[in-house]
């Protein structure tokens, strides 16, 4: 059930796609590497079990260059609350910085990592992990001093102008669903995505920045030059 999904465009889409959930309020131009325990998330999207979870993942980018801190944010974006889904944030930490290896370091954070624990018998919920750039004198706004004990109901998009964050760098998601029993309560519909609602919104952009490609289920938010490549490994099907 949480085996790996093969593309036969995998290695160029891997290289060009940037992964935020469907239905992400925003995108970036770069996919970060999150690796759990001894595997390293692959496709994008892919279904996790919740047991290899229990420990924050490890991250790498080989395209942030930069010496400058950053901010990485870990968003689910499927919590039921009053028959519709929320966000809640799973981890927020400044300072995150580049090692060696492309490896990122990161601090325990202002809210620290809270394990994915989707309620038994709902639809798998999809967390995004996104670094921004950490603007100089970075804080946390002061309306947000709390979040450790308000993560249900965060607003990623209201966060990120509250907070000056620019443009993300990198971006990756996992999903992780409850299999341990049968579901006790009715859920809400799952969310609305660029998968299964045609006319959903897509993800706030930036110059540049990603396009929805959906690629055997899964949605890749692409940026132009990864949409001429899809282009060319779609004649190769």
């Amino acid at each position: 059930m949480f085996g790996k999904t093969t593309f036969g465009v995998g290695a160029l889409i891997a290289c060009a796609a940037a992964q935020s959930a469907p239905g992400f309020p925003i995108s970036a131009a770069q996919s970060l590497t999150v690796v759990y325990g001894n595997n390293t998330v692959s496709p994008p999207g892919e279904l996790i079990p919740r047991p290899e979870t229990a420990q924050s993942p490890r991250f790498s980018s080989s395209t942030w260059t930069s010496g400058a801190p950053g901010v990485l944010l870990m968003v689910d974006l499927d919590v039921p609350r009053n028959g519709t889904r929320v966000q809640l944030l799973h981890w927020l930490a400044s300072n995150v910085t580049i090692g060696s290896n492309n490896a990122l370091n990161v601090p325990v954070g202002q809210v620290p990592y809270l394990q994915p624990s989707p309620p038994v018998g709902d639809v798998p919920h999809a967390y995004t992990f996104i670094v921004f750039p950490q603007p100089a004198n970075f804080s946390i706004p002061e309306q947000y001093a709390n979040l450790t004990q308000n993560r249900v109901g965060f607003n990623t998009s209201k966060f990120v102008a509250d907070a000056g964050l620019g443009q993300a760098i990198a971006a990756n998601y996992i999903r992780v669903q409850n299999l341990t029993g049968a579901a006790t309560t009715t859920f809400p519909p799952a969310r609305p995505t660029a998968s299964n609602a045609p006319n959903a919104s897509a993800p706030a952009t930036f110059p540049g920045a990603a396009q929805p490609l959906i690629v055997g289920g899964v949605t890749f938010w692409a940026g132009v030059a990864t949409a001429m490549l899809a282009g060319v490994a779609a004649v190769a099907l």
